[in-house]
């Protein structure tokens, strides 16, 4: 199973390794730019950064393969993450459900 163990290990480390690039590339001031000014660099950037993101995950779930409690943990603390690092919560939610759905 993928949960315990090693392999648990690598997946919260990948998942917040995730989180922080996500950080480093569009930060809460840009996406709190994107989202009340409507400034067309900002949303421009937060999606490239985010599709980065929805890519990074999508490799990762098909090289380790996790199960559907490693899918879970991985979603988890990819969220809980984004909140730690200064996202509003309704967007580091959203930013999740949309790498969730995305994602096989």
């Amino acid at each position: 199973m993928f949960i315990f163990g090693k392999k648990k290990k690598i997946l919260i480390a990948f998942a917040a390794q995730t989180a922080d690039t996500l950080f480093s590339q569009a930060p809460p001031a840009l996406v709190e730019k994107h989202r009340l000014e409507k400034s067309k660099q900002a949303t421009k950037q937060f999606h490239a950064s985010v599709e980065d993101a929805l890519m990074r995950v999508a490799q990762f779930k098909a090289s380790e393969k996790p199960g559907i409690y490693g899918k879970a943990k991985l979603h988890l603390v990819f969220a809980n993450r984004l909140k730690e690092l200064g996202y509003p919560d309704e967007v580091a939610n959203e930013i999740n459900a949309y790498i969730l759905t995305k994602t096989p």
